[in-house]
Formats: C-alpha cells, structure tokens, sequence
C-alpha cells in the first residue's frame, strides 16, 4: 500500500474541494483502514462546505456514506476480517456511557466525533474508523446502496420508529427527497396511509411510486383543510378525525414546523428531522390545549442500522441513485445535489468498483 491517497479536501469555508496527495490513515489498535469503494452525498456535505451546523477543523475530508473494504487491522481488533466489506456507525465515542450502552451513540456524552462530519470520511481512497463502529454488509447487497444505511437509511428508519412507538393509522410527511421517499416506502410497508407534501412536483410524482396515497403541494392555499379532509377519510371505526396521527417533518424550518401543528390531529405526535436555526413556528398554547407531542430525530441507533442494512438486502426498502462521479469530479458531485435536479442519491465512486461487489 502506498503512503499517500488521493482525497477531495475542503480546505476553506465556501470553497471547492481540493484534490490532493495526503497520508493515508495511519490506524490505533483498536481500529480499521478501509478502502473506499463509493460514498454518498448529502446535504449535509453542503451545510458543511458553507459552514452551517457542523463546523469541522480544516483541512477536512467530508463523505459520511461510505463502503468499502478492510485492508488493514490494528492489533487489537478481532471480529472484523481483510477483504470484508463494511459501512461505518458515523458516531465515534471516546467511552462509554448510558447512551453508548444502548446502543445509542448519536447522544454519546463523550463523543470524539462523527466520521465524514468532524472526522475524516469516504471523499477519499481510504478511510479509518474504530473496529466496533463497522458493520458487515450482507452477501449481494451493492455497497453503493449499502453505505447509505450510515445516513439515509438509518435516519428514515429512526425517523419511522420515533413516530410509531404508539398506533398509527395517518401519517403525513413534509419534504419528500431522499429520505422522505424511504419513509413513506417504511409507512407503506406497515400498511399506514400516508400524504405528502413537498414543494416540488416531481417529489410528488415519485412520492406516490413509493407509496403515498395523497400528494398535496407545499404553495397550495388549502393545504391544511385538504389533508385534514384526507386523514378524516381514513380514520375508519375511530370516528372523524381532526389531522393526521404522525407528521414527520423532514424541512425544519418555522413555517414547515407550523404546519405540521396543524396537520397532526390531538394528541398527535410531530417528529421533526429537518434541521434549522428557525425557531419552531408553534405556540405553546397549541401545544398545551390540544396536547401535541413534538420529538426529535438524529440519525440512528446500532440497532436501527443493522435493521436498515437487513431492510435493503431484503428490498423492502430501494433508494434510488442518481449521477456518480469520480473522486476527482467531487466538486461536480456537490453541484449536482445543490442544484436541485438529483433523483436520487448522488455518489462519488472511488477505484473502479462502481457497482461492483
């Protein structure tokens, strides 16, 4: 193995990548050196490149969808074996914790980071990460689709299991891209009606491919009466409804968090997923008097992304993929999701392995 890689650096806020020769990861002894077969691009790889949310120390090597191969083990490592191919558990705690110990290390109170965010990631040849943070893809699974179980897919199937810890019968949800369009697959396949609601037509389109029964356009002026019609149509034995049992907002902005207060029903439940620095666009006299339930969703637990990668290799649930690029085209990759005509996920595909197991 050589002693330098190539890997597609963000080296000021704002700016484009860079692609450069730098050091491969040298590994602990308890870690993994793996080599990167493709990674995805989110929209948080944009937040970062502008600086909102997430603020790394620079030079950085984003790309937190990654797969790839292990090629070299520390000394300490057991259970993971050369020439696997494997996807990181983003979140890397320096110990453990009450969180950590339920498998939940996305609320690590000791957190040394997050690989691809704060920690170097997959826009690069190879990539380290603890051997306990790795999880085996199943035999058949394309790592393309698989690395996307480290974001999308494990977000979308927390996001579901966070809005269904109680019976569910409507769901509506607000921003219907990449994972929206995995929810409403999930919603689906639990035999739950649901709606969308998205400002653009072709989300809409595809919504209703993966299972939305009613679509309805974010700029329409009779939005909330014509999806509270809707969820009262399918309230069955339980008697007229007053909104939908579940909203799951994946947009976060003010305006977005008011309407799903006045999408969900009383004592619905709103899982918010989108992240912004608006403040939620609800009263707490709304909140009170009709006893909503609002909670967050981050990414996912352990047990969510065994489940997601279990879920993809079963094709219960299928994201779709847009462009790939090649690691010296990441700056077109970036370009690609922030214009706005991606279907899918875009990736950047690294050593020829493009949809290759």
């Amino acid at each position: 193995m050589s002693a330098t890689m190539r890997a597609a650096l963000l080296t000021r806020v704002g700016g484009p990548l860079e692609i450069r020769e730098v050091p491969v990861p040298e590994i602990g002894p308890d870690e993994v050196l793996v080599r990167t077969l493709s990674s995805g691009v989110c929209r948080t790889d944009l937040h970062i490149q502008d600086g909102l949310a997430y603020v790394p120390g620079l030079p950085h090597i984003m790309g937190h969808e990654p797969s790839g191969v292990v090629v070299e083990r520390g000394r300490d490592v057991s259970g993971v074996e050369i020439g696997e191919v494997v996807v990181p558990h983003l979140f890397v705690a320096e110990r453990e914790c009450r969180f950590t110990r339920a498998g939940a290390d996305a609320q690590a109170l000791h957190l040394r980071g997050i690989i691809g965010v704060t920690l170097p990631g997959g826009f690069a040849e190879y990539f380290a990460a603890p051997a306990r943070n790795l999880l085996r893809v199943p035999e058949g699974l394309d790592p393309r689709i698989a690395g996307l179980s480290s974001c999308a897919v494990v977000t979308a199937v927390h996001a579901y299991r966070r809005g269904t810890v109680t019976p569910v019968r409507t769901a509506v949800v607000i921003g219907v891209g990449g994972i929206g369009q995995i929810i409403l697959q999930l919603l689906a396949g639990a035999g739950i009606s649901a709606a969308a609601v998205d400002v653009r037509q072709e989300n809409l389109a595809l919504a209703v491919h993966n299972g939305a029964e009613y679509v309805v356009p974010a700029s329409s002026a009779d939005r909330v009466s014509a999806l509270c019609a809707w969820a009262a149509s399918r309230a069955g034995d339980e008697g007229p409804a007053d909104g939908a049992d579940l909203v799951i907002d994946l947009v976060g902005t003010s305006e977005s968090m008011a309407d799903a207060a006045r999408y969900v029903r009383r004592r619905g439940r709103i899982v918010v997923v989108g992240e912004e620095p608006d403040l939620p666009g609800v009263s707490s006299t709304v909140l009170a008097q009709r006893e909503l339930e609002i909670v967050g969703s981050r990414n996912g637990d352990r047990k969510d992304q065994h489940d997601a990668l279990r879920l993809l290799a079963e094709g219960a649930i299928t994201p779709a993929l847009d462009e790939e690029y090649p690691l010296d085209h990441a700056n077109e990759a970036l370009a690609r999701l922030r214009s706005g005509q991606a279907r899918g996920r875009v990736l950047i595909t690294h050593n020829d392995q493009r949809g290759t197991r």
